[in-house]
């Protein structure tokens, strides 16, 4: 059974921040990404079952976990695009497996688009797309960092889990109308829910696609 301990972090400075990481395993190095609002502990469970074929490393984007920015530092995606290739400059790691989830997934394609060369592969999971970023759902969310309602949000969530675990606790479907939540389902069974895909066909990648493209939980 897979371990819900956290792995030890480290931190490694770069221009963007000192970024925090978990790194585990031996072999090709795999990078994961998570997405807006979570952190690399997201990854624990790959990075147990995957660490004796690959070398597996899970950042905590900026402003994300443990990772430690300036106060001018941009943490929207592009820049954490670079942040990567930076990390992976400061690790002196030159190519990577990567595999993003939700919004990590985004910025994946990014840095896949500005780094292609250092790409081996690239796998995405649950993640938003080039015709679909930010999701319609996700719009709310949006609206409310804008009228700064985001740190109430986050005290009312800490304060009292059934808040917290809540359906509507991000995106109150008050906020959508019929047509924005009808368009956001259909367009959801449109991208596949796992997907994913390894040069090659060894006994190593089948584990890689088994366990990697499994449902993050």
């Amino acid at each position: 059974m897979a371990s819900n301990k956290p792995l030890s972090k480290q931190s490694v400075s770069t221009p963007s921040g000192r970024i925090s990481y978990t790194d585990r395993g031996t072999g090709p190095v795999a990078l994961f990404v998570h997405g807006m609002l979570l952190n690399n502990y997201l990854w624990r469970h790959q990075q147990e079952t995957l660490s004796d074929i690959r070398r597996t490393i899970a950042v905590d984007l900026l402003a994300h976990g443990n990772t430690e920015i300036g106060p001018s530092q941009d943490v929207s995606v592009t820049p954490n695009a670079k942040m990567l290739a930076e990390f992976l400059d400061a690790l002196a790691i030159d190519k990577v497996d990567i595999v993003g989830n939700d919004s990590g997934g985004g910025i994946c394609q990014i840095f896949c688009a500005l780094y292609s060369e250092r790409v081996r592969s690239l796998t995405l999971t649950n993640c938003d797309t080039h015709d679909n970023w930010p999701p319609v759902a996700f719009q709310p969310f949006v609206a409310m960092v804008k009228a700064r309602g985001l740190s109430k949000t986050l005290d009312a969530m800490m304060s009292d889990k059934a808040i917290y675990r809540s359906p509507d606790a991000w995106f109150p479907e008050s906020s959508c109308s019929a047509t924005e939540t009808t368009s956001h389902r259909s367009r959801r069974h449109r991208f596949p829910r796992r997907s994913g895909w390894v040069p090659a066909t060894s006994l190593a990648s089948a584990r890689w696609r088994r366990y990697v493209c499994c449902q993050t939980r």
